[in-house]
């Protein structure tokens, strides 16, 4: 199956609270900074223009609530898919739930991610050329844009470009 998938963008959840004593880490909230963040890093992303055809989102509190603020800065998604495997994920749940949801989407040309580490981070090296990386990993509302060579197979090791990074 042949897809039209050109850009992928990598979110890590803002900044979260510490868990409270007996408090699932799933659970875990932003704090005020994270808040602040969040819509920086959407602010940015309108500002640059990407549109997204597919937004996956871990289903942890803070990454739910690091959507919310990606869009009141002002960054607009569809509506997102909840997708399990996005927490804690090992690179092949990444790997597996993007293949997925583009099964499920063949003509998307551009799909989110917002997840955590170190899960983004092993995509990331694994997706672009190490050799040239040009980043310090993904900080907390980080967002790093990669375009997919289309002349390798879709998700192959280095078949994609960092074009775009920003650390709020």
């Amino acid at each position: 199956m042949h897809f039209a998938l050109q850009h992928l963008i990598l979110i890590r959840h803002a900044h979260a609270l510490t868990a409270a004593v007996g408090q699932a880490d799933f659970d875990r909230e932003l704090s005020t900074q994270g808040i602040n963040e969040a819509h920086a890093t959407g602010q940015w992303l309108q500002q640059q223009a990407w549109q997204v055809d597919i937004a996956l989102t871990s289903p942890a509190q803070r990454t739910r609530q690091t959507l919310d603020g990606l869009q009141a800065g002002g960054w607009s998604l569809p509506v997102a898919h909840f997708e399990p495997r996005l927490y804690e994920a090992t690179l092949g749940m990444l790997l597996a739930a993007i293949e997925d949801a583009l099964q499920a989407k063949p003509d998307a040309r551009s799909l989110a991610v917002i997840a955590h580490n170190p899960g983004l981070e092993y995509l990331l090296v694994h997706l672009t050329d190490t050799r040239t990386l040009r980043w310090q990993g993904m900080p907390t509302a980080a967002a790093a844009i990669l375009r997919l060579n289309e002349n390798m197979p879709l998700l192959a090791p280095g078949s994609a470009a960092i074009t775009g990074f920003r650390v709020p």
